[in-house]
């Protein structure tokens, strides 16, 4: 189980989410300390999207607490809530675009919404910035539509990254992509590694595993079955994971050095902040 981190960026409480009468996540407790890249690994259906959602605050879960950074998500405040939302970001495993804008506009939004007070020039730079640093070279004036799969996901990381978040969460960003452009990706994660920043990432392949992971969460039918240090879970026996297991150990197992842990908390009793959260969220559309 490993030691409790002293400072999770995130932590999940006895959550539990539903849709349609049938439960996705089921009584999840799990930790994120701040500044490491956690790839969170898991068949189709498993609920790996669904726990990146929750964390993320994009679904509100129906039992359990959300906290970021010991603050539940529930009990934010219109100034908490903005702050957050001004410090995180998602990539979308459809990328979820505006279709009747341009590509400007779609990386620029974050900036207008939560950096009203930066010039257009100002804005225009790093709108251009963005879409440099991930490899995006074609125009600004295109319309979704007119984009390939992979070159909206370059937009979509474009978009995330514009406001240099703290946070960064990534559903299948490798989808759609190119082996050039997963390569450029690949670099950017490197360096969000590189700089601090804390990333959730949902991912099945298994080189980007390999080279940006510093945890794993294992998640199977909506239950997390292994969480730990990357070496330390690709050295364990996972019976619920022994494929994916299998391909990482190929790979050969790495040192990477000293990284805060992700651990699996224990059962807690509920409080009065737990329980079902007193909100349902609007849902932010790549803000």
């Amino acid at each position: 189980m490993g030691q409790e981190s002293p400072n999770p960026v995130l932590e999940l409480r006895s959550v539990s989410t539903a849709s349609g009468g049938y439960e996705i996540l089921k009584d999840v407790s799990v930790a994120f300390a701040e500044g490491a890249t956690t790839v969170v690994l898991g068949s189709a259906g498993s609920g790996k999207s669904a726990l990146l959602k929750t964390a993320a605050g994009l679904v509100v879960p129906d039992s359990g607490t959300v906290l970021f950074r010991g603050t539940s998500l529930a009990a934010f405040s219109e100034d908490e809530e903005r702050y957050f939302r001004g410090r995180t970001s998602f990539v979308f495993q459809d990328s979820a675009l505006w279709s009747n804008q341009n590509i400007f506009f779609n990386i620029a939004l974050p900036l207008r919404i939560h950096r009203p007070w930066m010039g257009e020039s100002e804005v225009a730079e790093r709108v251009r910035e963005m879409a440099e640093r991930v490899g995006y070279l074609e125009g600004l004036a295109f319309r979704p539509a007119e984009l390939s799969a992979g070159e909206q996901k370059l937009v979509s990381i474009a978009r995330a990254l514009v406001l240099d978040p703290e946070l960064v969460f990534l559903d299948e960003p490798a989808s759609g992509l190119d082996e050039d452009a997963k390569e450029r990706v690949q670099e950017v994660l490197d360096s969000l590694r590189k700089a601090g920043k804390s990333v959730l990432l949902v991912t099945n392949d298994m080189g980007w595993v390999h080279r940006v992971a510093d945890r794993i969460v294992i998640i199977r039918d909506g239950r997390i079955a292994a969480a730990g240090q990357y070496d330390e879970i690709v050295a364990r026996d996972v019976p619920e994971a022994a494929g994916l297991m299998a391909r990482l150990r190929a790979r050969g197992v790495r040192s990477r050095g000293e990284t805060p842990s992700t651990v699996v908390l224990p059962p807690r009793e509920p409080s009065e902040d737990d329980g079902s959260a007193g909100r349902r969220a609007d849902g932010e559309r790549g803000t």
